[in-house]
């Protein structure tokens, strides 16, 4: 009985109908062709037409059966704090659409944990999961495989997941997401391969710029901070908001000017500047990238090109800030994001190579309801 219910799975699986629907129409195909040749001058059209009609089902089968890729759910929040359905939907969409899925989820895991495993250490074990699955693909003899990456994770941990997935040049993903304006529907967000490294277009700029609070010609400008004790020189905040959030600019402003994380007691930014930062002084200059309270469109063009705009604008403050210390001295950034995750893991993928990190917002510390040490989870 369990023989005959692996192969009835089998025969109603995409792979398995295709595999049936090529071998009956190919013996078909092959069939008719004696026929053909036999009755050649006496009705010879029903035969060329079955026979056509039997190739077709032949590509349609191979359609079927074909790899579809691979698809990865990386579900990257704690237990306490995982919303199921969302996986469950993002699991869904992936098996749809491709052959295989591999489910990296951080709740089953580690069950009932909060902070046993560091950020840099999850994003580690998933980033090697990834790469031995597509590893193990490649071995299998196929063309390079095709991979989608279906992430439910906070801000920073798809920007460290990025970076670590930026070690395989060869690999090329896409990135795809729940959409917050489609009802909730999974939706291509961001391509990660060479094309984001390209340079903009006028259109594509000036496409970029419509979308900003306050347009500004060529790249926003770079502010320096007046010297104040303690203060980093080297670092500058990149300030990204993409998305509704009322105060966060401001915020991200106030803890790269002074480097305090809150405006005095009971009233927290939320940010938690990653270690040692934590007890350092202001930046040297900070630089905002604003589309105001506005989404995004659902459109991974869209999403390509402000990628690719932030990181022209980072790399050409980076260079502006290197000139001014004198060219001797490492520029570190610190990102204050907030926008659509596949932008956040593709900024990663794009800055694997640079001192960069993106500091992490812990909304109930803003709230007040969670104590200071809530901000690692």
């Amino acid at each position: 009985m369990r023989s005959y219910g692996q192969l009835r799975r089998l025969l109603l699986s995409r792979e398995g109908g295709g595999t049936v629907l090529m071998a009956a129409s190919t013996a078909v195909a092959l069939g008719v062709v004696p026929s053909i040749l036999e009755q050649w001058t006496k009705r010879q059209w029903v035969f060329v037409a079955v026979f056509a009609a039997a190739l077709v089902l032949v590509l349609a089968g191979w359609v079927l059966q074909r790899p579809r890729g691979l698809g990865v759910v990386v579900s990257l929040y704690p237990a306490d704090r995982t919303q199921a359905s969302r996986v469950v939907a993002l699991k869904n969409a992936s098996r749809t659409a491709h052959s295989t899925t591999l489910v990296i989820d951080r709740a089953v895991l580690w069950p009932g944990e909060r902070s046993v495993q560091g950020r840099s250490e999850v994003a580690d074990f998933v980033a090697r999961l990834i790469d031995a699955q597509i590893e193990e693909l490649r071995a299998g003899g196929r063309a390079e495989p095709e991979v989608a990456l279906y992430v439910l994770a906070h801000l920073q941990d798809g920007f460290l997941l990025g970076r670590l997935l930026a070690d395989d040049a060869q690999l090329s993903l896409a990135v795809m997401h729940l959409s917050q304006q489609a009802g909730r529907s999974v939706v291509p967000g961001v391509g990660l391969g060479s094309s984001l490294r390209t340079a903009l277009t006028d259109q594509q700029r000036a496409q970029v710029t419509g979308l900003l609070a306050a347009p500004t010609r060529g790249r926003p400008q770079l502010v320096e901070i007046p010297a104040a004790v303690g203060q980093q020189r080297r670092r500058i905040a990149l300030i990204v908001r993409l998305a509704s959030a009322g105060s966060m600019v401001d915020d991200a402003r106030h803890v790269a000017v002074t480097g305090q994380d809150s405006y005095g007691p009971g009233h927290h930014t939320g940010y938690r500047l990653p270690p040692p930062s934590s007890t350092d002084g202001p930046c040297g200059a900070y630089l905002v990238i604003d589309t105001g309270n506005a989404y995004l469109p659902d459109d991974p063009g869209v999403y390509a090109v402000v990628t690719t705009y932030v990181w022209e604008c980072w790399q050409a403050a980076r260079q502006e800030w290197a000139q001014r210390l004198g060219g001797a001295t490492a520029v570190e950034g610190l990102l204050f994001f907030h926008g659509p995750l596949p932008i956040a893991v593709a900024l990663g993928w794009l800055t694997a190579r640079d001192r960069m990190s993106l500091v992490h917002h812990d909304l109930r510390l803003a709230q007040g309801t969670a104590p200071p040490s809530a901000a690692g989870s």
